[in-house]
Formats: structure tokens, C-alpha cells, sequence
């Protein structure tokens, strides 16, 4: 099975910092890249394509909307979640019309985020107890 990669994009940098320790603190077959930006992002996303990404909407310079289409342009297969604490419901369908696969609400349980994406990918939850 090959390594996967994770791309988690937010302007909070708490936040990524969170869901980044969130995935590497149990050892896993995947990678965690972290962005504050969506040009961050898009660099980031020269070298190689990711197979999922977790993306705010807002974000400084290109938006996670734009986001969503530049990375489904480079790799239509990537499993896109978005995350706003401010969407509004024509910036959620609008995101689920470009490719985002699930959407949620800031506030949110970060293992919850960490466990789908791990099922979506089919990679076991090594850290995840249910409870």
C-alpha cells in the first residue's frame, strides 16, 4: 500500500497545527501536510497531488472554493472536506457542487474529521477509540 497524503488547509494556524498533531501522533500510512493559504496550498500542490484534502473556505488570497477546483483540475480523486465556521448555504452547495465530499461546521470534533478521512481513504484508524 503506498503512502497517502493529506493536505489540511486553514488560515487559524492553531487549528492545523491541531489537526496535523491529531494524525501523526498515532503512526500511519499516510502524510500530513499543512497550508495557511490557499497559494500555499496550490505550491504545495506542484510536487505531487494529495488524496485528501481538508480546506476552509475563507481563506486569504484564493479562497477554498477556488482551491477545490485547481486541485480536482490537477487530481480529480482527491476526497475534498470542507470546513467554515462562517459558510453560508449557498457557499456549502456550492462547494459540494465543485467536488467537496463532505462539509463541516466550525466548531468541530477533529477526531471525527481524522476518522472519516481515514475511512474514506481505507486506512486503518490507529488512534481512533470509539467511546
Amino acid at each position: 500500500m503506498s503512502t497517502k497524503r493529506i493536505l489540511i488547509v486553514d488560515d487559524e494556524e492553531t487549528l492545523t497545527f491541531s489537526m496535523y498533531q491529531s494524525f501523526i501522533l498515532e503512526k500511519g500510512d499516510y502524510e500530513v501536510i499543512t497550508a495557511n493559504s490557499g497559494e500555499d496550498a496550490l505550491e504545495k500542490l506542484k510536487d505531487n497531488g494529495f488524496d485528501a484534502a481538508i480546506i476552509d473556505i475563507y481563506l486569504p488570497g484564493i479562497n477554498g472554493l477556488e482551491l477545490i477546483k485547481r486541485i480536482k483540475e490537477k487530481n480529480p480523486d482527491t476526497t475534498i472536506i470542507v470546513m467554515s465556521a462562517y459558510a453560508t448555504m449557498d457557499k456549502k452547495d456550492e462547494a459540494l457542487e465543485n467536488g467537496a465530499l463532505y462539509f463541516f461546521e466550525k466548531p468541530f470534533d477533529i477526531k471525527e474529521v481524522k476518522r472519516l478521512v481515514l475511512k474514506t481513504l481505507a486506512l486503518p484508524p490507529a488512534s481512533v477509540k470509539s467511546g
